[in-house]
């Protein structure tokens, strides 16, 4: 791994440079315009580091790019379908990363020393974020005596972004640590050890249900392979017993933390019903709208939805007042009153696309990335990619800057080994 940026060339630190501001203006809601210009910077810098001729080859080797630039002609076509194309060029301009990454960065060829050193100003930007919300997050709790102030989105307060998202950041951050405490040749594996803890916790308190079970699911698999494949019992144990006593410690001092999964438990629903929706800090009772009945009242909404338009959708342009006018048709008052989308990033390119649509997205940016990885043994970027694809599942990642900004950058950059071009070896 580079060990210092002097070991870059020139036009390496000034790519570095520009990441290392897109990721931290990234974090800030309030930053969101200066963000915006420094990834417009890092989509013309990336031009610079190849030619065309070798960004064509490397398009012919990268069939995963393809698949990303066709999807997202298949948004361009849609949006110019609708009815309302004001609004398709709305949501269209929120999902221009997943054209500006793949048709820059996935087109370059970079050296695995400078991708890893990336991949770890990433993870110790996001450590320095989380401090920086659970400081301010202590402070409104001890000012106003509010140990709620330290959890789900007030914990993310300060940067003015959703848990859910920050909360994936966290889980990128915790198996890039791993990655180079496990396999890299870094002597600072102390320190991100104590911060793959720290991350953890901040996960628990972040109060994501998908991600923290996929934290775990991923967590123990892990170590039963790594004790497996090298002998490392005592080791793999360890991890396994850390991270739940980890757990246990902080439901233990802030018990009312756990109501954020108990209400898994009550997923009945009835479209009109007026309950209250559920808080943490509240006692969870059937009658209330949680976040699990919520999403499979709205999922069977989305869905039928699709079924009014399968094959070619209800286009973007149109997709929230289809499902507005499903939600009414339902009575589903609490979606109409509070605006809710559809939760669930499948659904929303199902009905929004159609069947065609939702077949181009799982290609270019599920399966021919995850084959990408598998070709290249790219164990990093497989768990990345899987991550994501668990976060669909629950919200609507391509309806929302930071969502689309993280998906757009990470899986290009992950696979952007490959084989040297033609241009490149002449």
């Amino acid at each position: 791994m580079i060990t210092s940026i002097q070991e870059l060339n020139k036009k390496e630190k000034g790519f570095f440079a520009l990441v290392l501001i897109f990721f931290i203006t990234l974090y800030f809601a309030r930053l969101s315009g200066v963000n915006s210009v420094v990834t417009g910077l890092l989509v013309v810098y990336s031009f610079s580091l190849s030619t065309l001729q070798e960004k064509w080859d490397t398009l012919k080797q990268r069939p995963h790019i393809q698949g990303m630039l066709v999807f997202f002609l298949a948004l361009v076509i849609s949006t110019l379908l609708s009815e309302d194309v004001a609004r398709g060029m709305h949501h269209l301009k929120i999902r221009l990363p997943l054209l500006l990454f793949p048709a820059s960065i996935g087109l370059l060829q970079l050296q695995k020393s400078l991708k890893e050193k990336i991949l770890l100003s990433f993870a110790v930007i996001t450590t320095l974020v989380a401090v920086l919300c659970l400081v301010t997050s202590i402070y409104a709790a001890t000012t106003f005596n509010r140990t709620d102030y330290m959890y789900n989105d007030a914990l993310t307060g300060v940067t003015r972004q959703q848990s859910i998202y920050v909360a994936l950041a966290v889980n990128l951050s915790i198996f890039i640590f791993t990655k180079n405490i496990l396999f890299g040749k870094t002597k600072r594996k102390g320190m991100m050890l104590l911060a793959v803890v720290f991350l953890i916790a901040f996960s628990y308190l972040l109060a994501s249900r998908i991600m923290l079970a996929l934290l775990l699911v991923t967590t123990l698999c892990f170590s039963f392979y790594y004790i497996i494949r090298h002998r490392k019992i005592v080791e793999g144990a360890a991890l396994v017993l850390g991270l739940f006593l980890g757990i246990m410690a902080i439901n233990k001092l802030m018990p009312s933390t756990f109501n954020r999964y108990k209400e898994l438990t009550y997923r009945s629903f009835d479209f009109e019903s007026r309950g209250k929706e559920s808080h943490y800090n509240m006692e969870v009772t059937p009658d209330q709208w949680n976040g699990a009945n919520f999403r499979l009242a709205a999922w069977t909404c989305g869905l039928e939805v699709f079924q009014s338009s399968p094959l070619k959708g209800v286009d973007l342009g149109d997709k929230e007042a289809a499902l507005l006018e499903k939600y009414k048709e339902k009575n589903f008052y609490v979606a109409i009153e509070t605006d809710k989308n559809v939760h669930s990033n499948y659904l929303d390119v199902l009905f929004s696309l159609g069947i065609v649509g939702f077949l181009l997205f799982l290609m270019g940016w599920l399966i021919l990335p995850l084959a990408s990885a598998y070709k290249h043994q790219n164990g990093l970027a497989i768990i990345v990619i899987l991550t994501f694809a668990a976060a669909w599942i629950t919200e609507v990642y391509f309806g929302k800057n930071f969502g689309t900004m993280l998906v757009g950058f990470f899986i290009p950059f992950l696979l952007t080994e490959g084989h040297k071009t033609k241009a490149a070896r002449q």
